[in-house]
């Protein structure tokens, strides 16, 4: 069987998402969008960090991070391209320049037949047409997302794979329609496959990828990485993540350290003490189940090593938060 490390990593974050609205345009138009709390709550809690994204379906769209008049093209997307804004910055959507954006807040909503809602903008001309979403990690903060520019245009060739997207979005809205939360195994695979699509292309382009994205490159860090996310209830020993990785434990230490810029132990204690801080946020969890959950048979021992890494006891940072 062929391993890849990078779909486990990232199906090791536990994404989760939605696409929220189908946009149809017809030139000349213009938009300003970004993801907005409005647009999360009905799929999860405000999600820490979250990467907007446009899946291009139908025209050509122009992509500009640009809020002034006079706004610049930044990127010219076509059919089957995918733009993600990993910092979810507010940018420009048009047919073209000269265009006055116009709030996508503004825009009055419209349900659809398949429960997708829906905006329609513009002035008749060429048509365009836009799925909109979003992906969030449930494991909390990732050095992942900081990681990755301001905006990736990614093209995803299969057109069987874009029918599939649709067919995703359409999915979770119906559910979303019935009054369930969206929670479908496809929704979490769409949120996987774009994400994994995006950061494929991005190493790609990079000829030594920074930490994180760094590790992904690297078959057996990789594996160890994603070892690490997907068992932080329970954390390996740096002896079984070695032994993982097919290496020494020394050499796997030194070349772990050479390319995440820290060591394994310290940085399997960074990750247990960010997602403490996600599961803090929830009132109903108390420090004992919040310690098991990250690895702690007691809550003495979660309490003080919270305290070495954040400075403050996890009660007093939940008071804070």
């Amino acid at each position: 069987m062929i391993v890849d490390p990078l779909s486990d990593i990232v199906r090791s974050l536990h994404l989760a998402g939605a696409v929220f609205l189908n946009a149809e345009f017809s030139a000349p138009w213009a938009i300003t969008a970004h993801v907005t709390e409005k647009d999360c709550r009905p799929f999860m809690p405000i999600p820490h960090q979250v990467i907007a994204y446009h899946v291009v379906v139908e025209g050509d769209v122009l992509l500009s991070m640009d809020d002034a008049a006079g706004y610049a093209p930044h990127h010219q997307a076509k059919p089957g391209d995918v733009i993600f804004l990993p910092g979810n910055a507010r940018h420009i959507l048009a047919s073209s320049t000269g265009q006055l954006p116009k709030s996508s807040d503004a825009l009055p909503l419209q349900e659809s037949d398949n429960g997708l809602l829906q905006i329609r903008h513009g002035g008749g001309g060429e048509r365009a047409r836009i799925l909109c979403g979003f992906v969030a990690s449930n494991a909390g903060s990732t050095p992942l997302f900081d990681l990755l520019p301001e905006v990736l245009v990614i093209s995803i060739q299969s057109l069987v794979k874009r029918r599939w997207i649709e067919a995703s979005a359409i999915m979770a809205a119906n559910e979303l329609a019935q009054g369930r939360v969206p929670h479908s195994g496809a929704t979490a695979s769409l949120c996987e496959l774009l994400l994994t699509e995006a950061l494929r292309a991005y190493v790609d382009q990079k000829e030594k990828p920074p930490g994180w994205l760094g590790g992904m490159t690297h078959p057996r860090i990789a594996k160890a990485l994603s070892r690490i996310h997907g068992s932080l209830a329970s954390p390996l020993c740096v002896e079984a993540l070695a032994e993982d990785a097919g290496m020494s434990r020394s050499v796997f230490v030194q070349r772990f350290t050479e390319v995440m810029g820290m060591g394994p132990r310290r940085y399997i204690l960074a990750q247990r003490m960010e997602h403490a801080q996600l599961l803090l946020v929830d009132q109903r969890m108390t420090i004992a189940e919040i310690a098991s959950r990250v690895g702690y048979d007691a809550p003495e021992a979660f309490s003080r090593a919270f305290k070495r890494v954040h400075g403050i006891a996890p009660a007093q940072w939940r008071a804070a938060a």
